[in-house]
C-alpha cells in the first residue's frame, strides 16, 4: 500500500509538531510535506539572521522575547533530542517595575502557595494586608482543577473576566492594576483587554502554581538556533520535507473534503527602503511581487493540516466554507499584533542587578531584558536590549513614536543608556505575529483539531488544547492533536499528551477533597 500523503501548511511549532508525531507514530505509512510562505522555519518562535553590509557581520534578531517555562510535552521532546544545551540554567525570579521602582520577585523553595506569598513580602511588592488578599486569590487559582471541570463549569469560568472573578474574592481594583496582575494579561498579549478567568487561571497555574512551575529558562541564542533547529533537523531525519517560499493561495473542496491546495512561489526580498532605514523589521516588511506573477500549482494530498494563523486560514478558504459554523467561528476570532524592539548599544548600559527580565513596564512595551546579562555568548559589543509588548492602544501610532517612547522608558530605567550609541535597531510589528485574544467567552470559539472536512485538520495555539494557554507548549500540543486525528483515521494509536503538572503537596490533596465534595470554585 502506498504511503498516505500529508500536506501541512505552515512551518511553525504547530506544523513541525504535526509532522514529527505523524512520522514517529506512523513510520513509512505517511509522507509529510510542510509548506511555508517564507524562508524561516519556526513561525512566531523563530529568529532571522541579518547581514550587515558595512561590517560583513550577521546578527540574530528574534520576533520578540522568548522564555521557556515548565512545558511537559515540548520540554520532554527537547530533552530527548539532547537540545537543552541551547538554554540557560533555570531561573525562579523576575524583576517587576512598580511605583517607579524595580523589585525582585523570587519564588522560594517552599510548598505552594507559600512559595509566592512569602516571596511577595520579601520583595516588598505588596504590604502584609495586600499579600493576604493576593494569597487568597492565588490559592483559589491553584485549587481550580481544570481537567476535572464539566463543560458547564468551564463555560462559567470562560464567560467571566478574571478581574471580576478576582474581585468576587476580595481583590481590589488597585491590586488588579498592579504590575503583578497586569503582567498576567500582558504575558498573553491581551492587554489592555479583559482576560477570561479560565484563560488567566490556566496561565497562572502553568507558570506559578508551585516553586517548580515558576522555573524558566532563557535561550542562549536566537530561538531558531536554540529551539527550532533541533526540531527541524529531527523532522528531516524522520524523512519529512520542508518547502519554503510556498504560499497557500486557495483551498479547493470537493465531496465533503479538501481536493487540493493552490500554491504559488512566494520569493520576496528586503525592500531597499528598509535596508537604508535605521529602524528595520526583523522580517521582510515589504514583499516584492514576482514579475511575471507566479502561476499557482495545485498540490494534492490524502490529508491536509492547516497550521496557519486564523487570518491566513480564512484568506485561503472558499466562500462556501465560511458559511459553515466551524469556519465562521474562526473568522470571528479576535487577534492582536505584538510589537518588538531590539537595540544594539556600543557599551553595556544596564546595571549588574538587571540579570533577568523586567516586567510590568509603563508605555508600549511590557517587558525588557538585556540579553548581555542573561546569555553566555550574547552578540554585539555592548548591551543587546530586547523589548516586547502588544500593539493594543498604540495601533494608530507610527513606528518612530513607539520607538521614541521605549527609549524614554529605557532612559528612566537605565540612565546609562542615555548618551550611549545605538549601533543597530530592529523594530517588529507584523501581522503574522497576531495572537489569539483569550477574552471572556473566547474558549468556546476555539476550533477543534478536526474540521467539518473529512481530511482537513487544524493546528495552532488558538485551537482547543488541554492547556488553554497561548504559548509554545500550546502550539506543540495542537500539532499532537492534529496528528492524532490523522493517526486515528489510519488505525494507529493516539500519541499521549502529558498534562500540566499539578501543584502537588497539600494543594493536590485539597483538590481531591474539593472534587469529593463537589466544590470546584
Amino acid at each position: 500500500m502506498p504511503p498516505r500523503e500529508v500536506l501541512v501548511l505552515g512551518a511553525g511549532l504547530a506544523g513541525l509538531s504535526t509532522g514529527i508525531h505523524l512520522l514517529e507514530a506512523g513510520g513509512d505509512r505517511f509522507r509529510v510535506r510542510i509548506l511555508d510562505r517564507g524562508h524561516v522555519v519556526g513561525g512566531k518562535a523563530s529568529s532571522m539572521p541579518h547581514r550587515d553590509a558595512s561590517s560583513g557581520r550577521t546578527f540574530t534578531v528574534d520576533h520578540g522575547f522568548h522564555v521557556f517555562f515548565d512545558y511537559p510535552n515540548l520540554g520532554a521532546r527537547l530533552e530527548a533530542l539532547g537540545a537543552m544545551g541551547g538554554f540557560t540554567r533555570e531561573r525562579h525570579d523576575v524583576l517587576m517595575w512598580t511605583e517607579g521602582k524595580v523589585r525582585r520577585l523570587r519564588a522560594l523553595p517552599l510548598p505552594s502557595p507559600f512559595h509566592l506569598a512569602l516571596a511577595g513580602l520579601q520583595s516588598r511588592l505588596f504590604g502584609p494586608v495586600e499579600t493576604l488578599r493576593v494569597s487568597r486569590v492565588m490559592l483559589d487559582v491553584f485549587l481550580v482543577d481544570i481537567p476535572q471541570l464539566t463543560p458547564s463549569q468551564l463555560r462559567a469560568l470562560d464567560d467571566v473576566s478574571f478581574d471580576d472573578w478576582a474581585r468576587a474574592r476580595g481583590l481590589t481594583d488597585e491590586l488588579l492594576q498592579s504590575s503583578f496582575f497586569r503582567f498576567v494579561r500582558q504575558s498573553a498579549f491581551i492587554y489592555p483587554r479583559a482576560m477570561s478567568a479560565l484563560s488567566a487561571i490556566a496561565a497562572i497555574q502553568l507558570v506559578a502554581q508551585s516553586h517548580a512551575a515558576v522555573s524558566f529558562r532563557y535561550m542562549e541564542g536566537g530561538t531558531s538556533e536554540s529551539l527550532v533547529e533541533p526540531l527541524r533537523r529531527h523532522f528531516l531525519r524522520l524523512g519529512g520535507r520542508i518547502d519554503r517560499f510556498q504560499r497557500a493561495e486557495r483551498m479547493e473542496v470537493a465531496g465533503g473534503g479538501v481536493d487540493a491546495v493552490a500554491v504559488v512561489d512566494n520569493r520576496h526580498y528586503i525592500h531597499a527602503a528598509d535596508v537604508a532605514s535605521l529602524v528595520q523589521s526583523n522580517y521582510h516588511s515589504t514583499e516584492t511581487p514576482m514579475v511575471p506573477p507566479a502561476t499557482a500549482t495545485r498540490v494534492r494530498a490524502d490529508y491536509y493540516v492547516s497550521a496557519l494563523p486564523p487570518r491566513d486560514l480564512v484568506e485561503i478558504l472558499q466562500p462556501a466554507a465560511l458559511g459553515l459554523p466551524y469556519f465562521a467561528g474562526i473568522a470571528a476570532l479576535e487577534t492582536q499584533r505584538t510589537i518588538a524592539l531590539q537595540l544594539w548599544f556600543d557599551r553595556v548600559v544596564s546595571p549588574p542587578e538587571a540579570d533577568t527580565a523586567i516586567v510590568g513596564l509603563p508605555g508600549p512595551f511590557s517587558t525588557v531584558c538585556d540579553l548581555r546579562r542573561v546569555q553566555r555568548h550574547a552578540e554585539g559589543r555592548g548591551s543587546v536590549v530586547q523589548f516586547v509588548g502588544e500593539e493594543g492602544p498604540y495601533a494608530t501610532r507610527p513606528d518612530a513614536e513607539i520607538v521614541d517612547d521605549a527609549l524614554e522608558v529605557l532612559g528612566a530605567l537605565w540612565p546609562g543608556s542615555v548618551g550611549a550609541v545605538i549601533e543597530r535597531r530592529y523594530f517588529h510589528r507584523g501581522n503574522h505575529d497576531a495572537f489569539f485574544l483569550t477574552t471572556p467567552g473566547s474558549d468556546a470559539r476555539r476550533p477543534s483539531a478536526a474540521s467539518p472536512y473529512s481530511n482537513l485538520m487544524l493546528a495552532g495555539d488558538f485551537t482547543q488544547t488541554e492547556f488553554r494557554v497561548i504559548s509554545m507548549e500550546g502550539a506543540w500540543i495542537s500539532g499532537m492533536r492534529a496528528a492524532n486525528e490523522v493517526l486515528r483515521r489510519e488505525g494507529f494509536a493516539a500519541v499521549p499528551i502529558a498534562p500540566m503538572r499539578g501543584p502537588g503537596g497539600l494543594l493536590g490533596l485539597a483538590r481531591g477533597i474539593r472534587r469529593r465534595l463537589g466544590a470546584w470554585m
